[in-house]
């Protein structure tokens, strides 16, 4: 025989409101997805360091860059004084095949490019960079 419960507080069932059930559908859902990433994390650093010195005996996946060559100064040439207009900060400074390239940031937002031979200390010209009109 089933006991008769006397209908109380205790023994009525209270009804879930109706958005509880995605609500809890969501959290599963999410729990799911956290673990699952913290999966792919594993098996990444696992692929990784299993990896080891195979990555690095690997060709790289872009050429190698040249490194610039720079021709050996046989002599000095003194000091050369290098004029800076006023308001101008001085930008890179670029070595290549035995040429000093400066960059110049002038005042007006104009650019301007120094080239010098390193071999004698002379100015081999000027580059004045504009905006297009």
């Amino acid at each position: 025989m089933a006991a008769n419960l006397p209908d109380s507080d205790e023994n009525k069932k209270q009804a879930e409101p109706g958005w509880l059930l995605p609500a809890k559908i969501a959290v599963v859902v999410m729990g799911l997805m956290i673990l699952g990433g913290l999966g792919v994390i594993a098996y990444t650093v696992a692929t990784r360091l299993s990896a080891g010195d195979e990555a690095s005996v690997a060709a790289p996946a872009s050429p190698p860059v040249k490194a610039p060559t720079v021709r050996q100064v046989a002599t000095g040439f003194g000091t050369v004084d290098v004029a800076i207009p006023n308001g101008a900060r001085l930008g890179a400074v670029q070595l290549e095949d035995g040429r000093m390239i400066l960059r110049m940031n002038l005042q007006n937002g104009k650019v301007r490019l120094l080239v010098y031979d390193l071999a004698t200390g002379q100015e081999l010209g000027l580059f004045n960079i504009t905006r297009a009109k």
